[in-house]
């Protein structure tokens, strides 16, 4: 209010209002605490128009002007010469601090609505990288995966052409399939990342299935084991898969 007050001050000689105190103005003097100075507008100016003009004296926002004259505020739409403002009429200007106060709610109002808008941003932002970091772990157990698969399909190629293979080797494959499983368990996906993952599961589990008829084929080269495609139904011989793996 002292700055305000203090541009009022320096009026307090000079005649600020219209452009000037020229035919057809009148003058109002205006009280603004310890200071009165001068403005001028038309007779038929509103008390909004009056408002302005002060606002140009004073630096006061119109919307936190209270202006009386005869001790009463009137309407912002109501004409000065309506209610007998004339030329040298005394007004009385208050500041109305409960407009200030509704403008600062509103303010911190749009200060709440932005930093919501920021944390929801914030939590887009940790959901698209726990997508991102969910797809890239189960790229790379992919991968791997694909070199157990071209051992798996080496197997088979051996054993279909009547060579026996020493069981170590359908062991050694299996165990490191069964930690892929394990490791695909660990992996923490949501969307895309979760569909990725359950693919690969079922990927896995029929690379497993495969090698156990190609073991038991390995074994017994005389009897029919039916082939399987590489992503078959679970059978009994994954059913150690079954007890952990429930994707969703």
């Amino acid at each position: 209010m002292e700055d305000n007050a203090g541009a009022a001050s320096s009026a307090t000689t000079g005649e600020i209002g219209a452009v000037d105190g020229g035919a057809g103005n009148i003058k109002i003097k205006v009280s603004y605490g310890s200071n009165n100075f001068d403005v001028f507008t038309s007779p038929q100016s509103t008390f909004a128009d009056l408002k302005q003009v002060i606002a140009k004296a004073t630096g006061l926002d119109p919307k936190v002007q209270n202006v009386l004259f005869r001790g009463k505020e009137n309407d912002d739409h109501e004409s000065l010469h309506t209610v007998g403002v004339k030329d040298n009429a005394k007004v009385i200007l208050i500041e109305n601090s409960s407009a200030k106060e509704d403008d600062l709610e509103t303010v911190e109002e749009v200060k709440g609505n932005i930093e919501e808008t920021s944390r929801t941003i914030e939590e887009v932002k940790e959901n698209i990288e726990v997508i991102s970091r969910g797809l890239e772990a189960v790229n790379l157990v992919r991968e791997e995966n694909n070199q157990f698969a071209e051992q798996v399909a080496s197997l088979e190629a051996v054993v279909c052409s009547g060579t026996q293979v020493a069981d170590k080797d359908f062991v050694f494959v299996t165990e490191m399939l069964m930690r892929q499983l394990l490791k695909l368990d660990g992996i923490d996906c949501e969307g895309e990342g979760r569909i990725q993952r359950k693919s690969e599961v079922r990927r896995v589990q029929g690379l497993v299935e495969k090698l156990d008829n190609l073991r038991e084929k390995n074994s017994n080269p005389t009897s029919d084991v039916p082939e399987t495609s590489d992503e078959p139904a679970l059978s009994s011989s994954s059913k150690v898969t079954q007890d952990w793996e429930t994707f969703e």
